[in-house]
């Protein structure tokens, strides 16, 4: 016959623990018991000088964007309003593009889903790269990749890719 001691013992320490919490998660709660808003542990905070605006000072279009937040953003944590705000800046830049652009956007994430884990990273490094070149260096970078075939851009990303490895000599006839 087997004893239920050391389960009931777990149980009883759960229930001291969960009184002794009480009055931790009674402090979770407003004048009216509805829920307060925290920053979730490990949130960026923000950074000093940032004012986060109240929902008066929001333009339309940030209201418009953020309709889902009014009845309580002004309660929310000025890291979680920023970090809202970040994605309605996103979202009306994304919708102010033309089609044909936002398409473009859709293919090369496409074809970065499609890439395997060493491909990724070495278009990460390359990427790397050329954030770190002067813009005229760039453009003309871009402006070579564009007028490559699809063979020719295949055979400068096995090589490392625009930044790291010249780009290949034209074919000829």
């Amino acid at each position: 016959m087997t004893s239920h001691w050391p389960r009931m013992l777990r149980l009883a320490a759960l229930a001291v623990v969960l009184v002794a919490s009480l009055p931790a998660l009674a402090h979770e709660r407003g004048d009216r018991g509805e829920r307060l808003w925290h920053d979730p542990p490990g949130a960026a905070p923000v950074p000093p000088g940032v004012k986060v605006p109240s929902w008066e000072e929001l333009s339309p279009q940030q209201r418009k964007h953020l309709a889902r937040h009014e009845a309580d953003w002004d309660t929310l944590p000025a890291s979680r309003r920023v970090q809202a705000l970040e994605r309605a800046e996103r979202r009306a830049r994304w919708e102010a593009m033309p089609p044909e652009q936002r398409e473009r956007i859709r293919q090369g994430m496409r074809n970065y889903r499609d890439m395997s884990p060493a491909q990724r990273e070495q278009m990460r490094e390359s990427m790397r790269v050329m954030r770190g070149l002067p813009a005229e260096q760039r453009q003309a970078l871009a402006d070579q990749w564009r007028a490559m075939n699809p063979q020719q851009r295949r055979a400068w990303l096995e090589t490392g890719g625009p930044g790291i490895s010249p780009p290949p000599e034209p074919e000829t006839d």
